[in-house]
């Protein structure tokens, strides 16, 4: 494949010798792939922000090589805004990184356990036929009464592209989505003391916002927006694409859940450690939420309702409002 997107550049550029001195050039420029998407410009009336989209040909180019070279999955996002929204306050950042070792052994949690969160139902009962082994589901029905504090509901809520993103690859992809009956999406397009992780629930429609913290890595200066996302080991930067979730265990931050990228920008998050855990530096409140290492980290009263609700193979997507991520 790569030597068939090589021959198509060389075609299209018609410039063999050129080509050659430049691709070594241009292959250890795009492990930091900078994206230059302009001003992300605040849109006053539905306080969301558009990315002015890069030259045609320039995007070709970039498209390509992410082909060629993206495995790292780095972008950047070049001016963010620089104003920052009014917050409450600052919450302090993660200190301790989560590490991955494929062959020690973690305790598990018992699914039965998150039904002891706050507004969790009891799964209902059904007969199975005799020698079938029952379906698992999801143990929380999110409607507006059970929602812990600070949560919203509301079919509107999730950006109208990330939602279209999310839906056409859950239809794409239904044999690696066990869990089909809720979706997480986040916008990390949005600050962080913003409610930006999204749980639709793909029956009744309803959806269920959270806080979410992105990684330091993500946002070196610590304002609230993250501009920069990578699929490298210790780059401690979050990553977009689309993931799976796999085990529940409890890990160093407590209740905590696997993650498994799908996507070229995210392929390293399994062994990164990137997993959804709780944590004391992410609040349901109007503040810049504590940055982690990259993982979605969430507050401690909505751990619960997010675990057992994306449990067993759910479809997460994260990516970019009104860009092409």
């Amino acid at each position: 494949m790569k030597q068939i997107i090589i021959i198509a550049m060389s075609v299209i550029i018609t410039s063999g010798p050129l080509m050659a001195q430049s691709m070594e050039g241009m292959r250890k420029s795009s492990e930091n792939i900078g994206i230059d998407t302009g001003s992300l410009k605040k849109n006053a009336a539905t306080t969301q922000y558009e990315i002015t989209p890069t030259p045609v040909f320039a995007q070709f180019i970039v498209n390509i090589l992410k082909l060629l070279f993206g495995s790292n999955g780095d972008i950047e996002i070049a001016n963010p805004p620089a104003e920052v929204p009014q917050v409450e306050g600052t919450l302090e950042d993660d200190q301790t990184e989560e590490r991955y070792d494929a062959g020690a052994v973690y305790t598990p949690i018992d699914p039965a356990e998150l039904q002891e969160g706050q507004g969790a139902q009891q799964p209902q009962q059904s007969q199975q036929p005799q020698g079938q082994q029952p379906q698992a589901q999801p143990f929380q029905e999110f409607h507006p009464q059970q929602a812990a504090p600070g949560g919203a509901v509301g079919s509107g809520l999730i950006p109208e592209d990330l939602k279209r993103k999310a839906l056409e690859y859950f239809n794409a992809n239904g044999d690696k989505i066990k869990n089909k009956r809720y979706i997480g999406i986040v916008d990390f397009a949005a600050h962080s003391s913003k409610q930006r992780f999204f749980i639709l629930d793909m029956q009744s429609g309803a959806v269920h916002a959270i806080h979410v913290a992105h990684g330091k890595g993500s946002d070196p200066d610590g304002d609230g927006y993250a501009t920069r996302f990578s699929n490298v080991p210790d780059s401690k930067a979050s990553s977009l694409g689309f993931y799976i979730t796999g085990a529940l265990y409890n890990g160093s931050h407590g209740k905590s859940m696997r993650l498994n990228g799908m996507s070229s920008t995210n392929s390293n998050v399994l062994a990164r450690a990137v997993v959804i855990h709780e944590s004391a530096y992410v609040k349901e409140a109007n503040m810049i939420q504590g940055r982690s290492f990259g993982c979605l980290a969430v507050s401690t009263t909505e751990i619960r309702n997010v675990l057992a609700s994306l449990n067993g193979g759910a479809l997460i997507y994260t990516g970019l409002s009104n860009s092409e991520f």
